[in-house]
């Protein structure tokens, strides 16, 4: 594994400063209190890549001490964005950079001017897909797409994930593309619970539910429970012009095919609306901080990916790009471009 001590500059700290040996000198700069890492749910992608990451992290820059705690695409933006410069860190996904940079949706509610202090440092390449899915006894007959379900005005449990995840948001903008809401679908005598993408599979496993709404990685450890345990689980297609009015209308959508070779109950790939994830920081941290971290994240790519299967497509030669609407701070394209990934 390629380690970071060996050919970066080293970030020692040492009591209440950050000492930062540099090529042409050293500066010190104020670190008093332990870096935040805002991650996610225990057991989601956030926290499991923001584990692997504090590893690197703390065993290549001395000194540093680093914690993550649960947070949420959503919200990471608003810690990121009130804390210390250089003693947050945080996760989101590419639709929430467009809504806290543009003041847009649920961010908008709170922050209508948006949250324009945030930059990346690397893009995690771990796409997630957008699917229904619906248990074949309540399937109609005749019915393969969401468009074609949502015709029949069927009333039937609907889980989406919780309120504010970009999940529940694209589920949303799904719905209002085809004309229908929330409370369309409990008009027509169904149910809609908001839910941790942990609870989705339960939920269709135990009967709980109909139709499970999901935006997640492919292959996903819940998925694949309910794939294994819902013997008769079917894959709505959704229509590829909704597909292509949410990437026209709405920032950070990736028109791609679902994967079809994770999943037994998938029999062929469909066209969906999928979006990535994005490390970012506050715009004023520390040049040589955000240059160490990000350093260390590509020089450790290659154990990364032997890590973790959901992020087996991360390569410095793509991460260093497309990183929704949040512009690389400088330490990260300084990183990047060191390593010739820009």
């Amino acid at each position: 594994m390629p380690s970071s001590k060996m050919s970066s500059p080293k970030i020692v700290a040492a009591g209440v400063a950050l000492a930062v040996g540099l090529a042409g000198g050293s500066k010190t700069m104020a670190q008093s209190e332990p870096m935040t890492a805002y991650a996610g749910s225990v057991g989601g992608l956030y926290m499991e890549v923001m584990s692997v990451w504090i590893s690197q992290w703390e065993n290549a820059i001395d000194g540093l001490d680093i914690s993550a705690v649960s947070g949420g695409g959503t919200t990471n933006p608003f810690h990121i964005s009130r804390a210390n410069p250089n003693q947050a860190i945080g996760i989101t996904d590419t639709l929430t950079t467009a809504d806290a940079m543009d003041g847009t949706g649920d961010i908008g509610s709170r922050a209508p001017d948006g949250l324009r202090n945030l930059k990346a440092l690397v893009r995690l390449n771990a796409l997630s897909h957008n699917a229904f899915m619906i248990r074949g006894s309540r399937l109609p007959e005749g019915v393969t797409t969401v468009g074609e379900l949502l015709e029949q005005k069927p009333a039937l449990r609907w889980a989406f994930f919780q309120r504010g995840n970009p999940g529940e948001l694209t589920g949303r903008r799904f719905l209002e593309a085809y004309g229908v809401s929330f409370d369309d679908l409990s008009a027509w005598g169904g149910r809609v619970s908001f839910n941790p993408q942990a609870e989705h599979s339960s939920l269709m496993i135990d009967g709980h539910v109909d139709v499970s709404m999901v935006m997640t990685r492919a292959p996903a450890a819940f998925m694949l429970d309910m794939d294994a345990s819902v013997r008769d689980l079917v894959w709505l297609k959704i229509e590829e012009e909704v597909v292509d009015h949410l990437i026209e209308n709405y920032g950070g959508y990736i028109k791609v095919e679902h994967p079809a070779e994770f999943y037994d109950s998938l029999k062929e790939p469909f066209v969906t609306a999928s979006v990535d994830h994005v490390l970012f920081v506050h715009e004023d941290m520390d040049e040589e901080l955000a240059y160490q971290l990000t350093r260390t994240v590509l020089e450790n790519a290659e154990a990364l990916r032997n890590s973790l299967q959901s992020m087996s497509e991360f390569y410095p030669d793509v991460v260093c790009h497309d990183t929704g609407r949040f512009e690389l701070h400088p330490g990260a394209e300084r990183a990047c471009t060191e390593l010739g990934h820009l």
